[in-house]
């Protein structure tokens, strides 16, 4: 009998984190679980770790292969899964306990795509993912993205599963040579499938990476920027080909205040083709987006798609400066009073446009000050309004899991104890653009 249950880890140079990742797989999938392994040209440990970790394991299997990148590596694990349903696991994350709920759910509804909820995790602390509770959070046990729409926002592969013979059917596949390959996967999944179970559990924790740059935070790199916007532009052929112009709207909107700002803080340490390729894109999404609909934008991300939408590159990357801060592939090393003069410079752009009044900047400028040259006990003194107060269940910080048990799953397993980087009901942009 065929296992219920494929899942495929895609491995490359995860050496520090692939036995956490395999502990989790090893305990949270159901017994009987078909686990492929695709070694994807490892030049560190993890392959010989895979081999290792697999050993004794009935229905474990490794492959190594030469490196080919993450959707080859996916697409070479589903060629050989034989199972009904089939999920993905990125070789540096880890799945949670919810993901048991996950594959019971596809398995008891008969759905064709399953979705949770997912965490994100540094090693040392836990939050919620934004953009992934932008999408799910006010769903039920099943929703359809055409009544769903914010079901746009969740667009990684990892924390689903699908039917196998669905991918078939539709040749759903991952794009290969290219980076992000999940959203020219997930986004036609969702609208080809119809009714997709949901949970509510969170089952997967995606890593952010502290040690070097991963794919997302490179993302200053003219081939980061132009395979992120390929992707979106496929969506959106696919999309426009299926006449889901409402979906498009909303696909639009989810692109314009979250991968467009990921590239936009980037600008000041793009090069030329970096920047051309940005406004290049911006034309194309810009087209679709109507005036009504920008002037809804938070006040800060419209002065740059009013920028960019007039050309304006040195007066966007001034803009940029003065509002962005620190970055993990840029450290500010500005003086206060330099970051003054910036944030100064970005409200006489906002007066040129027209998109602040003298009385707004006169309020705002001062206090905005006061934040960026004094110590935060002081700046609150001068008229800055009070942030809302932590609860202690969401700064305490996670307990150490036990022995034998990965620590992110022993995080996840009380909800009161989320730790935060991040206020983890902080809109999906604005989460986004910190990474």
């Amino acid at each position: 009998m065929p296992p219920a249950l494929s899942v495929i880890v895609a491995v490359h140079d995860v050496e520090p984190w692939i036995g956490e990742c395999l502990r989790s797989v090893a305990e949270q999938v159901p017994e009987g679980t078909e686990v492929i392994l695709v070694d994807d040209g490892s030049t560190d440990a993890s392959g010989r770790l895979c081999d290792e970790l697999a050993q004794g394991r009935p229905g474990w299997r490794v492959v190594h292969q030469p490196n080919a990148g993450l959707g080859a590596a996916r697409n070479a694990g589903l060629r050989l899964a034989t199972a009904d349903l089939v999920g993905f696991v990125d070789g540096d994350d880890v799945l949670l306990p919810g993901y048991r709920a996950l594959v019971a759910a596809a398995q008891s509804r008969g759905y064709a795509v399953a979705t949770g909820p997912v965490l994100r995790t540094d090693g040392r602390r836990t939050w919620v993912s934004a953009l992934h509770a932008q999408a799910l959070d006010h769903l039920g046990d099943v929703a359809d993205v055409t009544r769903d729409p914010a079901l746009v926002y969740d667009t990684t592969a990892w924390n689903k599963v699908y039917r196998r013979d669905f991918l078939r059917e539709h040749d759903l596949e991952f794009p290969e040579g290219v980076l992000y390959e999940d959203l020219p996967l997930t986004i036609p999944a969702y609208c080809l499938a119809g009714p997709v179970a949901v949970v509510h559990e969170p089952v997967y924790a995606w890593r952010a990476r502290t040690a070097g740059l991963s794919i997302t935070q490179r993302r200053y790199e003219v081939d980061n920027l132009r395979d992120r916007f390929a992707a979106v532009a496929a969506v959106d052929r696919f999309l426009e080909q299926h006449q889901l112009h409402d979906l498009r709207v909303a696909h639009d909107d989810k692109v314009l205040r979250v991968d467009l700002p990921l590239y936009t803080a980037a600008l000041p340490e793009g090069d030329e083709t970096f920047r051309a390729a940005y406004l290049s894109f911006c034309e194309h999404l810009l087209g679709a987006v109507s005036e009504e609909r920008r002037r809804r934008l938070p006040p800060t991300l419209r002065l740059y798609v009013e920028l960019a939408a007039a050309g304006r590159m040195e007066d966007l990357v001034t803009a940029v400066r003065g509002r962005r801060g620190p970055r993990v592939w840029a450290p500010d090393t500005r003086s206060g009073w330099q970051r003054v003069r910036d944030d100064l410079a970005v409200y006489r752009l906002e007066r040129e446009l027209g998109l602040a009044s003298w009385p707004q900047v006169l309020r705002r400028a001062p206090v905005r000050a006061a934040r960026l040259l004094l110590p935060e006990d002081r700046w609150r003194r001068v008229g800055a309004a009070p942030r809302p107060r932590r609860s202690p269940a969401r700064t305490q910080a996670a307990a150490p899991p036990p022995v034998g048990v990965p620590s992110v799953a022993g995080a996840s397993r009380a909800a009161g104890t989320l730790s935060t980087e991040t206020d983890p009901r902080r809109s999906p942009e604005r989460q986004a653009t910190n990474e």
